[in-house]
Formats: C-alpha cells, sequence, structure tokens
C-alpha cells in the first residue's frame, strides 16, 4: 500500500479548554502526511482563535452538531483515509497515527479502531474512570456493546468476534452481525472510498458501523494503543447526550438489545453487591482509586436513563 494521505475530521463547538492539547497531541505527530478539517459548529470562545495557531482548514458548520460536521468533513476531505477525532481527545504518543495506519496494508480491513482509552495519573477522576471501563457509560459496559478494554470484563466487547493476533493490532471480524459494538469516534479510521458509498446526508456513527458491517465489509482492526477522551464533566455530557436524543437524533439500530436486557442490568446493578465486586476486580487488575467511582456512576446513570425514558 502507498503511504496514504489522512483527512482529520475534528468538530468543534466552544472547546476552548481542550482544544489545544488535542491539536498539540496531532502536530506531534512524526507521521506529517495528512490535513485537519477543523469544522465549526459557531464557537463564541477561543476555540478558533486556538485552531489559528495551528495547521488547520477551519469550514463552518451552520447546523452545529457533530453529525453534520462530520458529513461536511467527508465531503471535503482528500484523503483516501478519514481520521475521527473529537476536540475533547489526545493522541497518545509521537506515532499514533503511524500505528493506527499500519492495518490498512491488509486490503481486506476496512476500519481501525484503537483497543484501548488511556489516561494521565493526573487526569480528573471521571477520564480516569472512562478509560478503565473501555467507555463512558457503565450502563453500556453491562448491556456489553462497549468497544475499548474493560478491565473489570477483561475484554473490549461482550459480543462475539473471531481475531487473528497481528503484533501491533487485532484483526477482527463479528460472528453475529446484529451484535456490533459501538464503534466509529474517539479515534477511528476508514476508508474513504468506503465510507461515501454509506454516508449521504446523515451520518449517526453506530448505524454507519452497523450498516458496514452487516454489507460486505465484516473486517476490521483494533491497534494495541489507546487515546485520551478528556471529558471530565461526567454526567453533564451523559445528560446532553440524552437530551439530544429526546429532541430529536434518531438511531436505527439498537445494538441487538431488548427490554428483558435493559431489566437484567437494572437488576444487576440495584443488588449493589455485583458492581462492588467489579470495582474490586477491576481495581485488581488495574490499580487506581477511580474504581471508587464505579457503583455511584452506575446507580446514577440507572436513574437518569429510567427518569429520561419516562420523560
Amino acid at each position: 500500500m502507498k503511504t496514504p494521505f489522512v483527512t482529520i475530521i475534528l468538530p468543534t463547538y466552544n472547546n476552548e479548554k481542550t482544544i489545544r492539547e488535542c491539536l498539540e497531541s496531532i502536530r506531534m505527530q512524526n507521521y506529517k502526511d495528512y490535513e485537519i478539517l477543523l469544522i465549526d459548529g459557531g464557537s463564541d470562545d477561543r476555540t478558533i482563535d486556538i485552531a489559528k495557531e495551528f495547521k488547520c482548514k477551519i469550514l463552518k458548520n451552520p447546523d452545529k452538531i457533530e453529525e453534520s460536521a462530520r458529513i461536511l468533513g467527508i465531503k471535503k476531505s482528500l484523503g483516501n483515509i478519514l481520521c475521527f477525532i473529537d476536540a475533547d481527545n489526545i493522541l497518545v504518543g509521537k506515532d499514533w497515527v503511524k500505528k493506527m495506519l499500519e492495518p490498512f496494508e491488509d486490503e481486506e480491513i476496512i476500519f481501525v479502531d484503537t483497543l484501548y482509552y488511556s489516561y494521565k495519573k493526573t487526569d480528573k477522576i471521571g477520564v480516569r474512570y472512562q478509560a478503565l471501563i473501555g467507555g463512558d457509560d457503565p450502563i453500556v459496559a453491562y448491556l456489553g456493546f462497549y468497544s475499548r478494554w474493560n478491565y473489570f470484563k477483561k475484554d473490549w466487547t461482550d459480543y462475539p468476534y473471531i481475531k487473528q493476533d497481528k503484533g501491533n493490532y487485532l484483526k477482527i471480524k463479528l460472528k453475529n452481525k446484529e451484535k456490533v459494538p459501538a464503534m466509529g469516534s474517539n479515534g477511528f479510521l476508514v476508508r474513504t472510498k468506503i465510507i461515501r458509498k454509506f454516508v449521504k446526508d446523515n451520518f449517526i456513527h453506530s448505524d454507519f458501523i452497523y450498516n458496514l458491517i452487516n454489507s460486505k465489509y465484516n473486517c476490521f482492526a483494533k491497534v494495541k494503543i489507546g487515546i485520551v477522551h478528556n471529558q471530565p464533566k461526567f454526567f453533564q455530557n451523559k445528560i446532553r447526550r440524552m437530551k439530544r436524543r429526546k429532541q430529536g437524533i434518531k438511531i436505527r439500530y439498537n445494538y441487538g438489545l431488548g427490554k428483558l436486557n435493559f431489566l437484567i442490568v437494572g437488576l444487576y446493578i440495584g443488588l449493589i453487591f455485583p458492581v462492588l465486586f467489579d470495582s474490586l476486580r477491576g481495581f485488581i487488575r488495574k490499580r487506581d482509586s477511580a474504581w471508587l467511582f464505579h457503583l455511584p456512576a452506575s446507580l446514577i446513570l440507572l436513574s437518569l436513563y429510567i427518569y429520561y425514558s419516562l420523560k
């Protein structure tokens, strides 16, 4: 495979607190054959001023929402590989992009994801906790469709898959095409010619991955590196996402779940002791005080889901 040109698609909206560290982590990469499309939804803070200090193409996103920004980025991109980064992501190490591109040497592999979320010991407890459970939602972890390494589960998803260990990455095929983990964001790379077949005027990443897997593209890689998701406002971000879904963001794919799955998870968390045991098991495997957050996070998020489903 020839050295690919990469388009980094980076939606922003009032991200002055995180955008500098994100862009710094991109600028320090030893792989230089890329462009950054920073697609802004009308920020009224210093986001754009900071972005102008870096080598970015700044585009306006009149709809503000991330999904619209990604569609615009797909249409405007020049790269033959697209990399979706969020403004609160930090690339880990100078060779992050180079390592993420390695699996594309295998023509069968369509998209690439990190195996882990990473964090620094100085990060806030919410950021560290998300990295430990493989996502920003313990309910998702218990439902099984998480997509990064979860230390108390000792896997990156509960959904069945076949893997080949290729050294720096795992080559993956899902066994059940109705059981597709939540992939498609936070350091996700995909072949441009493939994504353009599927994404036209709508882009919900979970729906896109489901459609991809259920076509002839059930082959991807999980690279054995991480990415930081610097999202310290744990509950505020979850509430914002729940409100957006109530306001009309329609997700067609439901991860192959039914009401019984949610009931079982609710009972499991409600018993409390199993969740405490999971915290202990996670602490033994990856020692960090952020495991103290697991029980309250699980209980509060379960309550929030019940509240917004009834509202």
